[in-house]
């Protein structure tokens, strides 16, 4: 379950975006019980929220939680934030390996000025009794809240570049593959926008892209002197690559092709083996008949020495950024029998969605079709979702919040298997 569950602090900041509202629901003693009472009749293993209050979550939900049977992490905002991201997981269903808490906010880069934070868990499924001679991966789960302003689309991409670096490096098994993969959160962009294919096609070329253009929220075309993203998007003081990989990370495998330093590449420029002529070589008269001679100004030839530096050289930036997590979303966006978009929130009574999970699967043969990758499910299954609304029914509702649903963001619900296997096939 990913649910945006609307921090009181922001309802209390911006009254003028909820007028339709009686007074009497905006009202957190209202809004607490309802918040409550939709999540305990889901009743989801797993639970992602975004705009959680630090101090309803202290006082309030995570006493809750505890008690329908959560284990709890949550990350608040940096600087003066009040509210956070919380990632919650039933105690009998899973154990934890691992989890790491990210700050968006990184001192003096423009492209990462922001106080938005994620969270990213490495849960181990426990298996029923009966079951003790078979095994199930791990499962990574990421949760999210990206910047709102549609206006600094940049800064989205750097902070989903970070996002998703740091599930590589918490996803990614000892052999180099990945475990299965649950992002959920509030993207603040909508389907098909450029940072949505970036996430879904796992490319995107963004050099000289408008930043308003990347979420896909508004459109600023108009103005005259429009923000572009220039490349490379993140410096390299950041340590993180164009394939959203940390450097560090990035060694050679043992059975893979080797990487080595520019400095240590540099040291072959004038070898004596660059100047001579390969013993074998095939003669070509006017190609490889003459043996070059060392040039009287080359210096003489440098003693070889091991590679001192065990960084990999990363290669100046492209202007494309990549991943290769292989992401799909659970929901299609549009209601057939309806023949609407689907919508997750509805921001000053307009429907839209920015709202997602995202989960891993394997690509097919024919992996773009006009741009779009095509998947089929993996070791990870999609079972079920909980359908989403359109605008015109929540408008016949008076919007979001209403009496029924407390939070201006519609819950997101999907429902997965994993591949059991036995542990002489593990």
């Amino acid at each position: 379950m990913s649910y945006n569950i609307l921090a009181q602090d922001l309802v209390e900041q911006g009254l003028d975006l909820y007028l339709h509202c009686h007074p009497d629901i905006l009202n957190w003693n209202y809004r607490l019980p309802n918040l409550l009472q939709e999540i305990q009749h889901w009743d989801p293993d797993v639970l992602c929220l975004q705009e959680v209050q630090e101090n309803h979550y202290q006082e309030q939900l995570e006493p809750a939680f505890k008690e329908m049977g959560f284990a709890c992490f949550y990350k608040r905002r940096t600087g003066t934030k009040t509210d956070g991201c919380a990632v919650c997981y039933k105690h009998s269903r899973f154990q934890l390996i691992n989890h790491s808490p990210i700050e968006y906010f990184r001192p003096g880069l423009e492209v990462l000025n922001r106080d938005n934070v994620g969270l990213v868990l490495l849960l181990q499924p426990l298996l029923p009794e009966g079951l003790d001679l078979k095994t199930v991966s791990p499962l990574c789960v990421a949760n999210t809240h990206v910047l709102f302003n549609p206006r600094r689309g940049d800064i989205k991409l750097a902070q989903m570049a970070l996002l998703l670096a740091e599930i590589d490096k918490i996803a990614k098994t000892a052999e180099g593959s990945y475990y299965p993969v649950i992002l959920c959160g509030d993207l603040n962009s909508v389907p098909d926008s450029p940072l949505y294919k970036f996430i879904r096609n796992g490319e995107l070329s963004y050099h000289g892209m408008p930043a308003w253009k990347v979420s896909g929220q508004e459109d600023f075309s108009q103005q005259l002197y429009s923000r572009k993203l220039q490349s490379p998007l993140l410096p390299s003081s950041l340590g993180i690559t164009d394939n959203c990989q940390y450097v560090t990370l990035c060694q050679p495998k043992k059975l893979g092709r080797r990487k080595y330093s520019r400095n240590f590449l540099l040291q072959f420029h004038f070898c004596d083996v660059a100047c001579e002529r390969p013993p074998h070589l095939v003669l070509l008269e006017g190609v490889t008949d003459a043996k070059p001679d060392r040039p009287a100004h080359w210096p003489k030839p440098a003693v070889m020495v091991k590679d001192p530096d065990p960084q990999p050289f990363v290669p100046r930036s492209s202007g494309i950024i990549q991943h290769g997590l292989n992401l799909t979303s659970v929901y299609s966006h549009f209601l057939p029998q309806r023949g609407r978009p689907e919508v997750t929130t509805m921001p000053m009574g307009l429907g839209a969605t920015v709202d997602y999970i995202f989960y891993s699967a394997e690509p097919v043969e024919d992996r773009n079709r006009g741009g779009r990758r095509l998947y089929q499910d993996g070791a990870l299954k999609l079972l079920g979702r909980l359908s989403l609304l359109s605008e015109d029914v929540l408008l016949m509702a008076n919007g979001l919040p209403n009496p029924f649903c407390s939070s201006d963001h519609l819950c997101l619900l999907a429902s997965f298997g994993l591949e059991i296997s036995s542990l002489t096939e593990s």
